[in-house]
Protein backbone atom coordinates (compact mmCIF):
# COMPACT_ATOMS: atom_id res chain seq x y z
CA UNK A 1 0.00 0.00 0.00
CA UNK A 2 2.62 2.43 0.56
CA UNK A 3 3.64 2.96 -3.15
CA UNK A 4 0.37 4.65 -3.75
CA UNK A 5 0.19 6.27 -0.29
CA UNK A 6 2.19 9.35 -0.44
CA UNK A 7 3.01 11.28 3.07
CA UNK A 8 5.13 14.26 3.16
CA UNK A 9 5.84 16.50 6.45
CA UNK A 10 7.54 20.29 6.05
CA UNK A 11 8.02 23.34 7.78
CA UNK A 12 6.74 26.47 6.89
CA UNK A 13 10.62 27.68 6.87
CA UNK A 14 13.58 26.20 7.05
CA UNK A 15 15.31 27.92 9.74
CA UNK A 16 13.66 29.75 12.93
CA UNK A 17 14.73 31.83 15.54
CA UNK A 18 14.80 31.46 19.23
CA UNK A 19 11.74 31.14 20.92
CA UNK A 20 9.89 31.67 17.12
CA UNK A 21 6.73 28.87 16.82
CA UNK A 22 7.37 26.09 14.26
CA UNK A 23 4.65 25.59 11.98
CA UNK A 24 4.25 21.82 10.79
CA UNK A 25 2.16 20.17 7.75
CA UNK A 26 1.23 16.63 6.87
CA UNK A 27 -0.12 15.81 3.49
CA UNK A 28 -1.25 12.38 3.06
CA UNK A 29 -2.46 11.67 -0.47
CA UNK A 30 -3.91 8.93 -2.56
CA UNK A 31 -2.31 8.68 -6.02
CA UNK A 32 -4.43 5.88 -7.24
CA UNK A 33 -7.20 6.31 -9.37
CA UNK A 34 -9.33 3.73 -6.90
CA UNK A 35 -10.28 4.75 -3.23
CA UNK A 36 -8.14 3.63 -0.43
CA UNK A 37 -9.37 2.93 3.10
CA UNK A 38 -7.11 3.35 6.32
CA UNK A 39 -7.71 1.65 9.41
CA UNK A 40 -7.32 3.51 12.88
CA UNK A 41 -7.26 1.99 16.35
CA UNK A 42 -8.07 4.95 18.28
CA UNK A 43 -9.62 8.63 16.73
CA UNK A 44 -6.07 9.81 16.25
CA UNK A 45 -5.17 10.31 12.64
CA UNK A 46 -1.91 11.87 12.96
CA UNK A 47 0.88 13.29 14.71
CA UNK A 48 4.11 15.59 14.63
CA UNK A 49 7.42 14.53 16.73
CA UNK A 50 10.85 17.13 17.20
CA UNK A 51 13.66 15.18 17.34
CA UNK A 52 17.49 16.99 18.47
CA UNK A 53 20.14 14.84 18.07
CA UNK A 54 17.54 11.45 17.42
CA UNK A 55 16.17 12.21 21.13
CA UNK A 56 12.57 13.36 21.60
CA UNK A 57 11.74 16.80 22.67
CA UNK A 58 8.25 17.64 21.75
CA UNK A 59 5.37 15.45 20.70
CA UNK A 60 2.01 16.92 19.71
CA UNK A 61 -0.10 13.82 20.99
CA UNK A 62 1.66 14.00 24.38
CA UNK A 63 -1.14 16.20 26.47
CA UNK A 64 -4.20 15.01 24.16
CA UNK A 65 -7.12 12.48 24.77
CA UNK A 66 -8.42 9.90 21.84
CA UNK A 67 -11.34 7.85 22.17
CA UNK A 68 -10.42 4.23 21.48
CA UNK A 69 -12.48 3.42 19.00
CA UNK A 70 -11.42 1.08 15.68
CA UNK A 71 -12.35 3.78 12.71
CA UNK A 72 -11.47 3.86 9.51
CA UNK A 73 -10.60 6.75 6.78
CA UNK A 74 -11.57 6.63 3.08
CA UNK A 75 -9.59 8.58 0.45
CA UNK A 76 -10.89 8.53 -2.83
CA UNK A 77 -8.93 8.47 -6.00
CA UNK A 78 -6.18 11.62 -5.75
CA UNK A 79 -7.62 12.73 -2.83
CA UNK A 80 -5.19 14.66 -0.17
CA UNK A 81 -5.53 15.72 3.83
CA UNK A 82 -3.76 17.88 5.46
CA UNK A 83 -2.91 18.54 8.67
CA UNK A 84 -1.12 21.16 10.20
CA UNK A 85 -0.21 22.04 14.33
CA UNK A 86 2.26 24.38 15.82
CA UNK A 87 4.97 23.54 18.40
CA UNK A 88 5.88 26.99 20.32
CA UNK A 89 9.26 26.27 21.54
CA UNK A 90 9.70 27.64 25.08
CA UNK A 91 12.18 25.12 25.75
CA UNK A 92 14.45 24.51 22.53
CA UNK A 93 17.71 25.54 22.00
CA UNK A 94 20.27 26.16 18.83
CA UNK A 95 20.88 23.64 16.64
CA UNK A 96 19.18 20.84 13.85
CA UNK A 97 16.16 19.43 14.65
CA UNK A 98 14.14 16.95 12.86
CA UNK A 99 10.37 16.76 12.29
CA UNK A 100 8.22 13.35 12.26
CA UNK A 101 4.90 13.11 10.69
CA UNK A 102 3.25 10.17 11.12
CA UNK A 103 -0.19 9.16 9.62
CA UNK A 104 -1.58 6.49 12.53
CA UNK A 105 -3.20 4.04 10.43
CA UNK A 106 -2.61 0.44 11.16
CA UNK A 107 -0.08 0.47 9.27
CA UNK A 108 1.56 3.89 10.12
CA UNK A 109 3.06 5.83 7.12
CA UNK A 110 5.86 8.25 8.20
CA UNK A 111 7.73 11.21 6.49
CA UNK A 112 10.33 13.43 7.95
CA UNK A 113 11.51 16.82 7.40
CA UNK A 114 14.92 18.99 9.16
CA UNK A 115 14.97 22.43 10.22
CA UNK A 116 17.54 24.92 12.18
CA UNK A 117 16.98 26.77 15.23
CA UNK A 118 19.49 29.71 15.91
CA UNK A 119 20.29 32.20 18.16
CA UNK A 120 19.22 35.61 17.69
CA UNK A 121 21.75 37.23 16.04
CA UNK A 122 23.95 39.91 18.32
CA UNK A 123 23.73 42.87 17.96
CA UNK A 124 26.91 44.72 16.19
CA UNK A 125 28.14 47.32 18.74
CA UNK A 126 27.91 51.21 17.59
CA UNK A 127 30.82 53.11 17.19
CA UNK A 128 29.98 57.00 17.74
CA UNK A 129 32.76 59.36 16.61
Amino acid sequence: MERRIIVEVQTDKDEYTLYEPVQMTLKIWNKETKPIELVFTSAQRYDFIVLKNDEEVWRWSKDKMFAMVLSSLLLKPHEKRVYTETWKTPAAIPGEYKVVGVVTSRPAFKATSTFKIRSPQSQSPHTYI
